[in-house]
């Protein structure tokens, strides 16, 4: 069964990244444009793992975060940013995140860090969402 991914940004070209990095994987990838429709996605579908943008408009990615862990704890989550500051690096990890990835990212870094949320869900004796 496929690992569902849900990407999280307002940059259309990040979008795009992920997307073409993630082709012929797995994976059953979702995406969210913001973070009110993360919210709804997330509260509609069971996702394995998220990968969510910390600056977007209205609701950031820390507000995505914690509805994230709220609503399905199982879930790993993984922070993006182009911002390189520790402060929010160590919000994100208090908060939950599984991982915290500096924008621009190489291909190889997202695919390993998503690598490693499946795997700890796995280790974790969870199945991949349904």
């Amino acid at each position: 069964m496929s690992a569902r991914i849900l990407i999280v940004d307002d940059e259309d070209i990040v979008v795009r990244s992920c997307l073409r990095i993630l082709a012929g994987a797995d994976y059953d990838v979702d995406v969210a444009r913001g973070g009110a429709e993360a919210l709804k996605k997330i509260d509609e579908t069971p996702y394995d793992v998220l990968v969510v943008d910390i600056m977007m408009p209205q609701i950031d990615g820390l507000e995505v975060l914690k509805h994230a862990k709220q609503a399905r704890p199982d879930s790993e989550v993984i922070i993006f940013t182009g911002l390189s500051q520790s402060e929010t690096a160590l919000r994100a990890r208090e908060l939950g995140a599984f991982g915290y990835l500096p924008k621009p990212f190489e291909p190889d870094e997202i695919r390993l860090l998503i690598a490693q949320a499946l795997a700890k869900r796995r280790a974790r004796g969870e199945r991949p969402a349904q």
